[in-house]
């Protein structure tokens, strides 16, 4: 075969291989299963340890976005645990609770529109208990006052503990002092026949103990001679609607069921206007002949009446004796300097709650002071700022094993400081910050549109929990600066719509998914000063508007940085990054990412992306076609060249057979020579 033709099947057999490479990318690219030839294969699913895998799981809102291994599909797959009680009864009895105090307050309230004295403390029926009410006095209620009391359901036991079988109420004006210098033991009765509970109607409740010797309170099974471990028949709990509760050198156990106001220590105030008021809109209102003897029987005496002493403040003269005439009504004077009922203020330091319902439960409350005490093992949430409080302080204290979340700052709180607390081994979220708006629209109670926020966490540690370390969703003005997130599913995420929320100088180790998540809508943000590493992405931004600066981002297994959808307004500059995955920064899925000026320190990364997504993503369909065309016209080019021929002269077929020059007799052959015959032959 001629040298030109090898030559030729030579290069076509090139322009086949490079064909057929190119037939097969694009083959692969439309049998891959991802949908997408940017995306990075993420691994399948495994099922859920608590949902069976025959058992189809609704779709949330996140998944419908692309992912890369380790981001989050689920929100809520990481939930509390669930609750070990009895719905249904529970929330009877939490019912049969409201009803009970109501009835405590209208008896109350009763006996001073009907002018009966109740100077002294009294008792009231109550459904299965008695209800021991302690009215209002100079002296402060103590362990001896309730031993006389109290005689047959205060009762000193033989080590020395008292064990309470009927329900205390502390009124407004009244103090409750439980407290001993040598330590003191009070069980609250809780089993099948019954439960107690001290509730502080306005009061103060004084709980106080010494280093070493605190006061213990727990709920007490009679039956058992131990603590009520069940909830599903109700159990014991201390409340304090309104007023004023100290808690020092204490430990609470075995508290509460089902419901925030039931769930163990419950700090909840009211919106009630406070009982001077009423008595003042009562006295306003008085009409007829009685009222106005009445009226002038007090000008007469000049209200003479001592102001320390046991009574009422004359509350009883304030009754209804008419029918009210038509027009206008007087409104009632509500005393802002002495809410009396419409917040709690609290002081909880150097105390142990363990094995509530809730550790702390607390709504309408001002001036919370919450210091080196521990919140362990709810069946629910450790502490839950619920609604309406601010102004509040956690510090130096620790939230651990608790099925919920260890805190929890809810709706419409705000001014909430929390400093070197310590959250470990919860079920859920170490702290969740809502700063949602309490509606989204017209309701039914009219509340405000408005996001809630101006909270903090600084110097705390947030260690192992199940979900996230710290979780904010919505809310303005949002701190999360200098923790120590160790081991948690996710290290902190942001989300909602949260606006100006910093996330500074944290250390962020060994997250399962994600070190810092900012997601879903959150503007004006800043993500500086924090060391991230391990996790399979470090930082990871989603329809969301941050400013990520000089963060130190090691060992993530994916990305550094992933970008993903709407993000136009972030900035990505000044990190250091190193680690090993397929990039490290991933902008392939940011629909409007700006990189202009954004420098950052890659050298220390290394590319793992595997050989089959490089050429899955370097064959497009567009890439392959382009390709055949450009090996097509290399081909054609080739042989064009080999069809070049060597330049001749134009008229070589008429040049002469000689050119004229003689030739040597000895140089042309003889016809009778051997040689030139054997040649001829």
């Amino acid at each position: 075969m001629t040298e030109p033709k090898k030559k030729s099947r030579k290069g076509l057999r090139a322009v086949a291989v490079v064909g057929v490479l190119g037939i097969a990318g694009f083959v692969l690219l439309q049998t891959t299963a991802s949908g997408s030839p940017n995306a990075t294969p993420s691994p399948t699913p495994k099922p859920s340890a608590t949902t069976p895998s025959t058992t189809p799981k609704p779709q949330p809102p996140d998944a419908t976005q692309p992912t890369t291994p380790g981001e989050a599909k689920d929100d809520k797959a990481i939930d509390r645990l669930p609750y070990p009680g009895d719905p249904e009864a529970e929330a009877a009895y939490v019912a049969d609770e409201d009803r009970r105090l109501v009835e405590v307050r209208t008896v109350d309230s009763l006996a001073r529109w009907s002018k009966t004295s109740l100077n002294s403390p009294y008792r009231i029926a109550t459904g299965s208990a008695y209800t021991l009410v302690l009215t209002p006095r100079r002296e402060v209620y103590t362990i001896k006052d309730l031993l006389g009391l109290a005689p047959q359901t205060f009762i000193r036991q033989p080590d020395g503990g008292y064990l309470l079988s009927e329900h205390v109420v502390i009124q407004n004006g009244a103090t409750l002092n439980l407290a001993s210098s040598g330590g003191l033991t009070l069980r609250l009765a809780s089993d099948d026949k019954g439960f107690v509970s001290i509730v502080n109607y306005g009061g103060v409740l004084n709980v106080q103990g010494a280093n070493g010797r605190p006061v213990r309170i727990s709920s007490w099974n009679r039956d058992t001679d131990g603590p009520d471990t069940l909830t599903n028949d109700g159990r014991a709990y201390i409340r304090s609607l309104g007023g004023q509760v100290r808690f020092r050198y204490a430990e609470l156990s075995d508290l509460g069921f089902w419901s925030g106001r039931t769930g163990g220590l419950s700090l909840t105030g009211t919106d009630r206007p406070n009982s001077g008021s009423l008595d003042k809109l009562g006295e306003t209102m008085r009409v007829g002949k009685r009222a106005t003897k009445e009226r002038q029987a007090e000008k007469d005496a000049g209200k003479k009446a001592d102001p320390g002493t046991t009574g009422l403040n004359g509350a009883g003269k304030n009754s209804l004796s008419q029918v009210l005439p038509a027009g206008k009504l007087p409104l009632p004077e509500v005393d802002i300097a002495d809410p009396e009922y419409s917040y709690v203020s609290a002081l909880i330091q150097n105390t142990t709650i363990k094995r509530n319902a809730f550790g702390l439960f607390a709504a309408s409350a001002n001036g919370l002071d919450i210091r080196d005490s521990k919140f362990d093992d709810s069946l629910v949430d450790g502490i839950v700022m619920h609604r309406y409080v601010t102004n509040a302080v956690i510090d130096s204290s620790t939230a651990d094993g608790n099925a919920g979340d260890g805190f929890v700052l809810s709706r419409a709180t705000t001014g909430i400081v929390l400093s070197e607390i310590e959250a470990s081994r919860n079920h859920r979220n170490g702290l969740t910050m809502s700063g949602l708006p309490l509606a989204d629209g017209p309701s039914a109670t009219g509340s405000s549109l408005g996001s809630y926020g101006n909270n903090t966490v600084s110097n705390s540690k947030l260690i192992d929990n199940a979900r996230y370390g710290v979780e904010v969703i919505g809310g303005t003005n949002i701190g999360v600066n200098a923790n120590d997130l160790q081991g948690n599913d996710m290290g902190v995420v942001v989300r909602g719509g949260a606006e100006d929320v910093s996330v500074v100088g944290n250390r962020v180790t060994e997250p399962i998914r994600q070190g810092i998540a900012i997601r879903d809508g959150v503007t004006k943000s800043v993500v500086t000063g924090n060391i991230i590493s391990g996790g399979n992405t470090s930082v990871y931004l989603r329809d969301s508007a941050a400013t990520v600066q000089r963060n130190t981002m090691s060992d993530a297994d994916s990305h550094a940085i992933s970008l993903v959808g709407s993000v136009s307004e972030t900035k990505v500059t000044e990190n250091t990054i190193s680690g090993r995955g397929p990039s490290a920064i991933d902008t392939k899925r940011a629909a409007d990412v700006n990189m202009h000026r954004w420098k950052n320190d890659e050298d220390n990364w290394h590319d793992t992306t595997p050989f089959v997504v490089t050429l899955k993503r370097f064959l497009q369909p567009l890439t392959a076609m382009w390709i055949c065309l450009a090996a097509l016209l290399i081909f054609t080019a080739a042989r064009g060249s080999r069809r070049i021929r060597k330049v001749v002269h134009p008229y070589a077929d008429k040049r002469p057979v000689t050119d004229g020059r003689s030739v040597p007799a000895g140089a042309v052959p003889v016809a009778g020579d051997n040689n030139n015959h054997l040649g001829a032959r």
